[in-house]
C-alpha cells in the first residue's frame, strides 16, 4: 500500500513540479492530486507531522489555485529583507515547536519532519503569492526531504527520487521565475 501511495504522490508530484516552474495554473490541480497521496503515505508512514503538513496543502492548494487567477496581482515578486527575516525567523521557532510536540510521538524523526513541514507551509505561501524566494527556501527543503526520505526504517525510495527532482527543478523554476520577472519589469517600463 505504501508503495502506490508513494508511486502517486510522486507522479503528480513531477507533474507539478513542471507545471509550477513555467508559472502555469494548473499546477494547482496536481498539487491537491499528490497531497491526498501524501497524506495517505504519511499516516501509514507514522510521519504525523507531514499528516498535517499535506492534510493543510488540500487547501492551500485550492487556495493557490483561486489566487493564481487573479489578473490584477499576476507578478513574480522578490521578499523584502524584513520578509526574509521574518520567514527564517518563523521556520526557526515552529521546527523547535514541531519537534517538541513530535519527539514525544512514534515519528522516527521528529526533528526533520519538523523542519520539512514547517518550512514547506513558508514555501507554499511565498509560492501562492509568487515570490521567487519560494525557491530558495523549496531548494533547501528538497534537500532534507530526500534525507528524510531515505533514512526513514521503511525507506521511500520514490519519494526520496522525487525530492532530489525537485532540488534540481527549484533551481530550474528560480531561473525560469526570474527570467519572467524581469521580462514583466521591463514590459511595465
Amino acid at each position: 500500500m505504501l508503495n502506490i501511495l508513494e508511486i502517486g504522490a510522486t507522479v503528480f508530484g513531477l507533474i507539478q513540479g513542471v507545471l509550477v516552474m513555467f508559472n502555469k495554473r494548473s499546477n494547482w490541480i496536481a498539487y491537491v492530486i499528490q497531497m491526498l497521496f501524501l497524506v495517505l503515505f504519511s499516516l501509514k508512514a507514522n510521519l504525523y507531522g507531514d499528516v498535517v503538513n499535506n492534510f493543510i496543502y488540500l487547501i492551500l492548494g485550492v487556495i493557490g489555485f483561486i489566487l493564481w487567477n487573479k489578473k490584477d496581482d499576476n507578478d513574480i515578486k522578490v521578499c523584502s529583507i524584513k520578509e526574509r527575516i521574518i520567514y527564517l525567523s518563523i521556520i526557526t521557532l515552529l521546527t523547535l515547536i514541531g519537534y517538541l510536540i513530535l519527539r514525544n510521538t512514534n515519528d522516527p524523526l521528529p526533528l526533520l519532519d519538523a523542519f520539512t513541514t514547517t518550512s514547506s507551509f513558508v514555501a507554499t505561501y511565498y509560492m501562492m503569492t509568487k515570490k521567487i524566494d519560494t525557491w530558495i527556501i523549496w531548494f533547501v527543503n528538497d534537500i532534507f526531504y530526500a534525507i528524510e526520505y531515505f533514512i526513514l526504517p521503511e525507506q521511500a525510495l520514490y519519494l526520496f527520487g522525487l525530492n532530489i527532482i525537485w532540488t534540481i527543478m527549484a533551481v530550474v523554476s528560480y531561473i525560469n521565475w526570474n527570467k519572467i520577472m524581469k521580462e514583466n519589469e521591463r514590459n511595465e517600463n
